[in-house]
């Protein structure tokens, strides 16, 4: 009896550490971009002729789409969804006489060949105008409106205060800062990163999602392009603490030019 169960045990083993190594497919998720979040294109460079994804998993292409859209919400690719050099790449054309400079807003949708899930996502680009770079660099004051900004505090049930601010809360490029802090007024020390995702559901753009920077004890930064558009943003606030639950807050953010 004994033999017999030494015998079923290595059995049971052999199995386990064979199921171990099965390959268990994930949702097709993204590898890289061309061109990449958050990049920052000059005028004066080639603008780029179309947006390229690829992904961990095969994408039905039937089922799938990539759109990008201008600060105006329209869109400047030739809806011309097509494969790469690879079945896990997707790429479609952009509409030159519509790519001026402008923060581009790039929406994808995939469904895997190998898994049969949807997966999606958004991610932005920016074509940079040279001229008004030259400008800037100059002194030249081209726009007199001071920014008034974005500032709200949101005290949570374990006393964790959360300080956050949008500069110059307008569409374009801004700055994100969080102050994490206990309503005694020192810092939360146990942060292992602190997300932010934001969402225009009213013109379907995101969520667009991306990690702070910590600048010092108790503050963090993020900087970007996310508020392509003026309207009504949600930005959900996401705090992974070491030893305790995660932080989810909803920060309502109203962009206008």
């Amino acid at each position: 009896m004994k033999f017999l169960f030494v015998v079923f045990f290595a059995i049971l083993y052999i199995v386990g550490m064979s199921i171990s190594y099965i390959p268990v497919y994930g949702h097709a998720s993204p590898t890289t971009y061309s061109p990449t979040p958050n990049q920052v294109l000059k005028s004066s460079d080639s603008s780029p002729d179309k947006v390229t994804i690829t992904f961990t998993e095969r994408p039905e292409i039937r089922a799938s789409s990539i759109k990008v859209i201008d600060q105006n919400n329209e869109r400047v690719d030739k809806n011309d969804l097509k494969n790469g050099d690879s079945d896990k790449t997707l790429i479609v054309s952009l509409d030159s006489s519509k790519v001026v400079p402008g923060i581009y807003t790039v929406n994808w949708a995939v469904l895997s060949k190998d898994d049969g899930h949807i997966t999606k996502g958004s991610y932005v680009f920016t074509i940079e105008d040279n001229k008004a770079e030259q400008n800037s660099s100059q002194g030249i004051q081209t726009n007199t409106t001071q920014a008034s900004g974005f500032s709200k505090n949101i005290t949570t049930q374990d006393n964790v205060v959360l300080d956050f601010n949008v500069n110059p809360a307008k569409p374009g490029l801004n700055t994100f800062s969080l102050g994490v802090h206990y309503t005694n007024g020192t810092d939360v020390e146990n942060i292992r990163n602190i997300f932010l995702q934001f969402t225009n559901a009213e013109k379907n753009l995101g969520p667009i999602g991306d990690t702070m920077n910590k600048t010092h004890s108790g503050n963090y930064s993020l900087q970007g392009s996310y508020l392509s558009q003026e309207g009504e943003w949600q930005v959900k606030t996401t705090v992974q603490r070491i030893g305790q639950y995660d932080i989810n807050e909803n920060f309502e953010v109203p962009i206008m030019k």
